[in-house]
């Protein structure tokens, strides 16, 4: 089973239903709150503990494809 390792502002705005400027906000707030470097990524499961979100759910909402709009 392929699983994604970092979390990115489009995976934030998936699950939190915000805008990308909100998302991409929320990860220079982790990267601040963990002290890493602008170079050091975000990983999901460090968003999780973070937030105290259940791991395995959020890589369930991750993994679920998009509905696409008929129109």
């Amino acid at each position: 089973m392929n699983r994604k390792l970092l979390i990115y502002p489009s995976d934030i705005m998936l699950i939190t239903e915000k805008s990308e400027s909100y998302a991409r906000k929320e990860i220079q707030r982790l990267r601040l709150a963990l002290k890493k470097e602008k170079h050091q990524k975000v990983s999901i499961k460090e968003y999780c503990q973070y937030y105290d979100f259940d791991y395995n759910d959020v890589l369930s909402a991750l993994e679920k494809p998009a509905f696409k709009k008929v129109s």
